[in-house]
């Protein structure tokens, strides 16, 4: 957001700091996340075997979650969230060939692992499960509880929406 954007929306909203301090957090923290992401399921998922420009295709659709649901969080809107990007991304993503893993879940005894079991979703969903299950547990990592707090809910909806049916 630019300077001017962010008065506007501290003019109309000045009960909403919170959300704003949020939001530039996650913006300070954007490229590092999306990076880590992308070369974690890369390492994992043959992407760039089955798929033309798959590394440029992958960061931008990444990016866009990342910013259409700090947006959202900023609107409090998950509903525009929906309707401007994950139904549309969902229909796409779904629609192309996503290879099996390549690489095994590693087992931990005491870790957290990357978002769940998969094996009860359709090959093509399971990486977009985990694609999108890895941005939210980056950004857990990253942004501070409160600001987490705040953007949770938009990266569950991503999540959820981008691989269900």
């Amino acid at each position: 957001m630019s300077e001017t954007e962010i008065a506007e929306y501290r003019r109309a909203l000045p009960a909403e700091e919170k959300r704003l301090g949020a939001a530039r957090e996650i913006a300070q923290h954007e490229q590092a996340v999306v990076e880590r992401v992308l070369m974690e399921i890369f390492a994992a998922y043959p992407f760039e075997a089955n798929h033309a420009y798959a590394h440029s295709k992958c960061m931008r659709d990444i990016r866009s979650v990342s910013a259409y649901a700090t947006l959202s969080m900023l609107m409090n809107d998950p509903h525009w969230f929906r309707d401007k990007l994950l139904l549309w991304l969902r229909t796409i993503l779904q629609a192309l060939y996503f290879p099996d893993r390549e690489v095994a879940v590693k087992k931990t005894m005491f870790g957290a692992s990357s978002g769940g079991d998969v094996s009860q979703l359709a090959v093509n969903q399971r990486s977009i499960f985990e694609t999108y299950s890895k941005l939210k547990s980056v950004y857990k990592e990253k942004l501070t509880p409160e600001s987490f707090a705040l953007f949770e809910p938009f990266l569950d909806q991503a999540v959820n929406t981008l691989s269900s049916k």
